[in-house]
């Protein structure tokens, strides 16, 4: 998804789990197209209180919409292009 809307659209992905050398570690295996960071505060700034959730950004900075537990290629790519 990161690669199919690259330009349009930003991906970061956020742990509150794993140290920076293992998060740095997994993204360089999987080859994560996109940057992730080490911000537990994160969490609770948008109050989750399991992982994973995806949160999904206007343009203007506002939630638009907001997913708990895991979401299909297709829901998520569904949600980007309601946003686009």
């Amino acid at each position: 998804m990161a690669e199919r809307y690259k330009g349009k659209v930003a991906f970061i992905g956020v742990s509150n789990n794993d140290s920076v050398s293992d998060g740095e570690a997994y993204a360089s295996e999987l080859e994560v197209p996109y940057p992730l960071a080490h911000a537990p505060g994160v969490w609770e700034l948008y109050e989750v209180p399991y992982q994973p959730v995806t949160i999904v950004f206007a343009s203007d900075g506002a939630v638009a919409s907001r997913i708990e537990g895991p979401i299909t290629l297709d829901g998520l790519n569904e949600i980007i292009r309601q946003q686009l």
